[in-house]
This record gives structure tokens, sequence and C-alpha cells, in this order.
């Protein structure tokens, strides 16, 4: 810990003792806190920051400075839980392979060819040095992560049935839902296509086979557009009149963004408590990801109780 201290306080005497001097400093190279001894500079939260420039102009709303005070907390806490992070992978002699930072790469690139790419990075001010870097850190994070994952995967998959009752039983209230419709839809680009094509669907057609074999917008659907059930909410407002019409009718187009549905109402269900069956895989994903949550949160904290973070408070205070 002394020697972390020195190491802290003779970066500050050596920026005072270059401005003493007279030379020209970049302020966002100021050390703002140490993990372990590794350094995070005011650039490094800055670059987390919201431009406050880019609101939209009709945005009447300011970040308060207590507003302010929290988001710079938080992002700083991000920065020194990453550095934490990096230091345990490297500790762990974690390492990358030449072909998983490639098909990163790929990923990433999502077709682009690397020189357009690069050069849109360079137009957003992006050094592809940095780039890279920051990929690679992500990587080697994501496969401690991954690491820590598979090692608790036995203790997190632990979650017995009468885990599950116990929690569906004290949470009734959430399992409540409103009025439902099983729907089967098809998205058209144009009002007279909808329209041709309900009156084949009502001279006879079948919906399914007749919306597959149309010029419907497939990369919106797949064949057979089944929506399954679903509640006011969850579908855009133009659909409300659906939850009025009878079971097995077909709507008139309606217009979204998205284009012109045609809609089938394949079944109604009322008001209802979803039973235990119904939502059992529900619960068994939601408890098994709190479970993976309490795993990630105790060990993070064991790593920070052994790593030394020091923050330069008054330096934090002061800006931006």
């Amino acid at each position: 810990m002394k020697q972390s201290l020195l190491f802290f306080l003779s970066l500050v005497l050596i920026l005072h003792g270059c401005s003493k001097k007279g030379k020209q400093i970049d302020p966002r190279k100021a050390v703002l806190a140490l993990v372990n001894e590794e350094i995070v500079t005011v650039g490094d939260l800055l670059a987390l920051m919201p431009d406050e420039s880019q609101k939209d102009e009709n945005t009447t709303e300011k970040t308060t400075a207590s507003e302010m005070e929290a988001l710079k907390r938080g992002l700083l806490d991000q920065l020194i839980e990453r550095k934490i992070l990096l230091q345990e992978a490297r500790r762990l002699n974690l390492a990358l392979t030449q072909a998983e930072i490639i098909n990163q790469l790929n990923l990433l690139r999502n077709g682009v060819d690397e020189k357009h790419f690069f050069q849109n990075l360079a137009d957003q001010n992006i050094q592809r040095s940095d780039w890279e870097k920051k990929t690679h850190e992500n990587l080697l994070i994501e496969k401690l992560l991954n690491q820590l994952a598979h090692e608790n995967d036995k203790n997190a998959l632990l979650i017995s049935e009468e885990m599950l009752r116990t929690y569906y039983e004290k949470n009734q209230e959430q399992w409540h839902v409103g009025e439902r419709l099983k729907l089967r839809q098809i998205i058209l680009e144009s009002e007279e296509e909808a329209n041709t094509l309900r009156q084949s669907i009502l001279n006879g057609a079948d919906f399914s086979e007749t919306g597959s074999s149309t010029h419907a917008l497939k990369t919106l659907i797949k064949e057979g557009a089944q929506l399954g059930y679903v509640t006011r909410e969850e579908v855009p407002i133009e659909f409300d009149p659906l939850f009025e019409a009878e079971v097995g009718s077909v709507s008139k187009a309606i217009k979204t963004p998205f284009g012109y549905h045609l809609v089938l109402i394949e079944d109604k269900r009322g008001e209802e408590v979803l039973s235990f069956e119904e939502i059992k895989e529900t619960l068994q994903q939601t408890l098994l990801e709190r479970r993976r949550e309490e795993v990630f949160s105790e060990w993070i904290e064991k790593l920070r109780l052994r790593t030394e973070v020091r923050i330069n408070e008054e330096l934090f205070k002061t800006f931006p």
C-alpha cells in the first residue's frame, strides 16, 4: 500500500512540477484513480461521458449536479471494475488465440470490408490501435466471465421445483395478464396488395399459405407469421380494434411504420393468472439468471477486496 501511495503521489508531483515550468499539460491525462498500480485518467472517464451538446435542442431538462455526480461515480466504477477484471485475466494467464481475435473482428465488421470499416472509425475520430486494443480487452473479459460461468454452472443450476413454486406463489401479481389474442399476421408493402390479399382470403384462400406465397415483407416475418398470444400492451396501438373483433375474422389493412398488416384472430383469452406450468420455463431462466448475477457479485466483491483502489476525490469533484 505504501508503494502505491508513493507512486500516486509521484504522479501528482510530476504534473505539478511540469505546470510550474510552464509546460503545456493535457488535463485529460491527469490521474483520477489507481487500481493497484494501473492508472485511470480524466480522459478515460470523459470518453464515457455523454456529450451534452448533442442533446435534442427541444429538450429543456438539464442534468442536475447530483445526477452528474451519480453518473460520474457510476462510470468511474465501471472503469475500475474493468481494470480489476483485466488484471484478474492476466493473473490467470488467460490468452486469446489468433482465431478468436480474427473471428471477433469479422463479426464486428459485419460484412464491411476492412478498409471501409476502419475508414468509418477514422471518420468518428477513433484510432484503429485504440479500437483494436479495446476489442482485445473486451474479448479477454468475456473469456474470463465465461470461465467463471462454467465453473459455477453446477451451483447456478441447482434450482429445485420447490424453489420455483415458492417464487411463483410469492409473486402472484406478476403472473396476472389482461385479455390476450392469438394472432397470425401478414405484412405487405402497399395497401392495394393488402386489400387484394384480404379478399382472396375471404374467398377461401388459406391465410398462412397465401401469406408465404405473396410479396410479403419476409425480412420482418417468417412464413406463418405466428405472433402467439399477445396483450394490448405488446402490440401497436393500431391493433386495438382487434380486441373487439370475433375469433376467426381477418382484419382490414392496418397501417403501421412496418407496412400494411392483415391479421387473423385465431383465439381469444380473457384476463387470467398464468398457471405454474405455463411459466415454469420462464421462472427457471429468471432464477438462473438471478443466481448467476449473485455469483458474479460475490466474485467481483472478493476481487475488489484484494485490489488496492485509490481515487483522487479532489480532482473527481472539480471536473468537468
